[in-house]
């Protein structure tokens, strides 16, 4: 050694040494056989990325040899909503454009069409990731370790970023280097040119930025990354530090945006740390591995303050026997655990193609071969801050160091801890931190209580900065409402009106924004109604209650009472009208309020309103006696006579309410004969007229007409004691049917291929259509023996939960409300049962209905429709009709025929 050079010697982190014998050499002690090496941990499993927008499609084969192919093909286009782009070259797929936000459920949804062979987003990214053509890649367990090929999916860096070795030099003519090689400068030799003598240097090069993908060699950390090498130590890696302060400047100076240094020094050197802070001001980052000597104490420049201190790991992912621990450790990276020279358990890289102190000295092969260190692990670093100065220039050297650490995979202790640091280095999310997040996930939204009070839950998207939050009240957010935008991960919804509401939400960061998340939906009662002030100046018997519309209502219960606590109250109506007209009422002080109903029940009362009626004139008759034993079309109606009445006013109505009656007698008898009265069941009331006034309306007579069905050759005769016509085998008969595009309901065949009836000839098919509200009603008496609506169903839906909904409603409100959607899909018969026991003994308007939207279609089949004493299961596995006959292959097609077709 030069006697002028008298300062702390610089020692390389190498380790060489007799494997065998634990010969002490000149970069310290090879360490004790480790236990055995575990498997390297999984990499963790991330969504695929796609182009928003842009999803590819491959129809069935078939679909280009039929004739309407073409119109088949439109028509699938049109059910998702999306534009086609291209064919791609060479394969029978398309390039389709659908909504972003859209991407994964259209996916979803064409992937159920029986004419779609599959569908897919366009990915960015995929499960090989971007793997390079380096021969000796498979070798190179680190990159597996640290997601190094998923994050080269990203970027795989740029010729603009330059890393400065600062080390034993470097062989400028390996095949793996030769190329990327700026100038550089030799402190020891006082020259341009710093060829190495030792290897580490060339080795410590390779990992960080050797050149890749060019079917030679390894591949780097860094693939576009320029190397700057710079000598500090001679052949058997040793020197002075006033060579290493002027390194770091120098090479700071000269355009390294990262400095690696696998070196030690022997003592705190304070010029040393000084130009550690100067390369920092300058806008450098220092990578230093933390030394190689199983201890604590504090190694530079590792302990430096603006250092970048690095530990080893092996390939099992746990820290590396050899490696140095302490306050001053920053983050882990694989350095190798070997047990013998050449073992693959090292780190494979770049080694000189002539000899040098590592292969004549030691017994390293020339070219490349195995070692291990922390020193090995630091240039893995350096290579990986150059990738993320790649993805984004402006940031500063602080920036990278804090993206490195939180990104890191925690390691040991939870937290940071002196062994590993913030963790081992994990390059693919270290990248992503400057990559555009992922859509976010909404979780189900709980509202027991139906109010409009209740949490919008999402989960932490990695990287995200804020989130936006939208809610529409239509599942397509045709006008979308920013409800939150910030960087919370929940919002707290209060004071929502009723209805049903959707939301969806997206991360965002200074990259771009996710796609938007799945819809979360929920249900909110309505609010009360107000009900209007009742004008009735003269007291009269007759008058107006109305009320307003609150968002959300879909029906309303109106009850009236001769207090204002409303004990014995009577429900006066119940329907979808917003007034109800009084007529007849007896005399005194009446209240009335109203509440507001939807899906998710009902809501609050209104404030009351009352009015004054004075005493009647007359008393009422006693309810209406109706005598229909032979169960005819004709009967006699009537009533006890009235003191002082000269006439009488007979009404009937389908509904107790009498919301909408019918007068139809008028006279001086107290009877009426109903002649051809069509089938159902009909209520009837009656008051007294005299010189003075009249009485108030009797109470309710209730009759029960049979309906007649006439088929060739035969008569039948139908019981009105339950459900009538409930196999549908007499059509339509009893049943009101109702369908918003026009569609008859009760067929006796023209189903989809794949269904039939559950028994005989005839069921319903609700649904099957694009924004389509279907139901068949029919007026009945709840038997108070057998309270269970009971019928059989079969679901057949593209779509998802929460837009197309079946419901049994009972005189316009529902009392059972399910969704009609893939994860329902029943694959033939299934029973369902609804207890309308609160009904029992009432006659009431039984509907099952269907509403659909105007995406994806579902249908519902209905058949055999009865009440029973006892409660089934409803989608019971033991009560699935398995029918060879009537078994689904490819499933049955989902939409209607022309309606011209449909007709029985």
């Amino acid at each position: 050694m030069n006697s002028r050079k008298i300062c702390a010697v610089i020692a390389a982190f190498i380790l060489l040494a007799s494997l065998t014998t634990g010969q002490t050499v000149a970069g310290g002690v090879w360490p004790a056989r480790a236990q055995e090496a575990q498997p390297p941990a999984e990499p963790a499993v991330l969504p695929g990325e796609f182009e928003a927008g842009e999803i590819l499609v491959k129809f069935k084969e078939q679909i280009s040899t039929q004739a309407n192919g073409q119109a088949l093909a439109e028509s699938v286009l049109q059910q998702v909503d999306a534009a086609y782009v291209r064919s791609l070259d060479g394969i029978d797929i398309e390039l389709w454009q659908v909504p972003e936000g859209s991407e994964l459920a259209t996916v979803e949804r064409l992937n159920a069409n029986p004419l779609v062979e599959y569908a897919e987003p366009n990915y960015l990214m995929y499960a090989a990731d971007t793997v390079p053509n380096d021969p000796a890649f498979g070798k190179q367990w680190a990159h597996t370790i640290m997601q190094s090929p998923a994050a080269w999916d990203i970027t795989t860096g740029k010729t603009g970023v330059t890393i400065a070795i600062i080390d034993t030099g470097i062989d400028e003519t390996h095949p793996d280097l030769v190329g990327k090689i700026v100038p550089g400068r030799d402190y020891v030799d006082n020259d341009n040119n710093p060829h190495d003598e030792n290897g580490h240097g060339t080795h410590c090069a390779g990992i960080a930025a050797a050149v890749t993908n060019n079917g030679v060699g390894v591949a780097g950390m860094n693939w576009r990354a320029r190397i700057m090498p710079v000598r500090v130590l001679n052949a058997d890696g040793s020197y002075t530090i006033d060579v290493l302060d002027e390194a770091i400047i120098w090479a700071s100076a000269h355009g390294a945006k990262v400095l690696s240094i696998s070196i030690q020094l022997s003592a705190y050197s304070l010029s040393v740390q000084e130009a550690v802070d100067i390369a920092r001001a300058t806008g450098s980052l220092v990578v230093a591995s933390m030394g190689n000597d199983t201890g604590s104490q504090p190694v530079y420049p590792a302990a430096y303050n603006n250092v970048l201190a690095v530990a080893a790991t092996g390939q099992n992912d746990l820290r590396a026997p050899y490696s140095n621990y302490g306050p001053h450790c920053d983050v882990a990276a694989p350095g190798g655990n070997m047990t013998a020279y050449h073992d693959p358990n090292g780190i494979y890289s770049t080694m000189p193609t002539y000899p040098v102190h590592m292969t004549t000295f030691d017994e390293y092969n020339m070219n490349y071969d195995y070692v291990q260190g922390t020193s090995q692990a630091a240039p893995y670093v350096a290579g990986l801050a150059a990738l993320l100065w790649a993805l984004e220039p402006s940031l500063t050297p602080a920036q990278v160091e804090a993206t490195i650490e939180n990104t890191a995979v925690d390691k040991g202790a939870p937290g940071w801890d002196p062994y590993y640091g913030h963790g081992r280095v994990n390059a693919l999310a270290a990248l992503r931190a400057y990559s555009r997040p992922v859509a976010p996930v909404l979780s189900s939204i709980g509202n027991p209580d139906g109010d409009g009070a209740y949490q919008v839950d999402w989960n932490d998207v990695p990287y995200a900065t804020t989130y936006r939050l939208e809610e529409d009240d239509d599942p397509l957010f045709s006008t979308p409402v920013v409800r939150y935008s910030g960087v919370s991960s929940q919002f707290q919804v209060t004071g929502q009106p009723g209805g049903t509401w959707y939301y969806r939400v997206r991360a965002s960061n200074g990259y771009g924004d996710s796609p938007w998340s799945n819809l979360a939906w929920v249900t909110v009662v309505p609010a009360p109604p107000t009900l209007l002030d009742i004008s009735n100046p003269g007291n009269g018997d007759e008058y107006q209650v109305a009320w307003s519309a609150p968002s959300g209502a879909a029906s309303y219960t109106l009850e009236e009472a001769g207090n204002a606590s409303f004990s014995n109250s009577t429900v006066r109506y119940k329907g979808t009208s917003l007034q109800y007209y009084v007529t007849g009422q007896p005399g005194g002080t009446w209240y009335y309020r109203v509440r507001a109903s939807n899906a998710a029940g009902a809501g609050d009362w209104s404030t009351p309103r009352s009015t004054t009626v004075d005493p009647p004139a007359l008393p009422p008759p006693g309810p209406p006696s109706i005598d229909n034993s032979d169960g005819d079309r004709e009967y006699l109606v009537d009533w006890s006579d009235v003191a002082g009445a000269t006439s009488y006013a007979l009404e009937q109505s389908h509904d107790p309410y009498f919301a909408a009656p019918t007068q139809v007698y008028s006279g001086a008898e107290s009877e009426f004969l109903v002649t051809g009265q069509p089938g159902g069941t009909w209520h009837y009331r009656v008051r007294a007229f005299g010189a003075e006034g009249g009485s108030p309306w009797s109470g309710q007579g209730m009759v029960v007409v049979p309906v007649w069905g006439y088929f060739p050759f035969i008569a039948e005769r139908y019981s009105l004691r339950g459900i009538e016509n409930g196999d549908f085998e007499a059509g339509s008969t009893r049943w009101t049917e109702s369908s918003s595009n026009g569609y008859d309901l009760i067929l006796p065949g023209g189903f989809p291929e794949g269904v039939a009836p559950h028994s005989g000839s005839w069921a319903v098919w609700l649904g099957g259509d694009h924004n389509e509200m279907a139901y068949i009603e029919q007026k009945v008496t709840v038997p108070v023996e057998r309270p269970y609506l009971q019928y059989w169903n079969w679901i057949v839906s593209e779509d998802y939960c929460g837009f197309d909904l079946a419901s049994v409603r009972v005189d316009g409100v529902p009392v059972d409300t399910y969704d009609l959607c893939i994860s329902r899909n029943t694959n033939g018969w299934l029973v369902h049962t609804v207890n309308l026991g609160a009904f029992a003994g009432q006659s009431v308007a039984l509907q099952i209905r269907v509403q659909t939207d105007d995406s994806l279609l579902s249908n519902l089949y209905v058949d055999d429709v009865s009440f029973t004493s006892s409660s089934m299961a409803s989608g019971a596995a033991s009560l699935r009709l398995d029918r060879s006959d009537r078994a689904l292959t490819s499933g049955p097609v989902l939409g209607r025929p022309s309606r011209d077709s449909m007709a029985p």
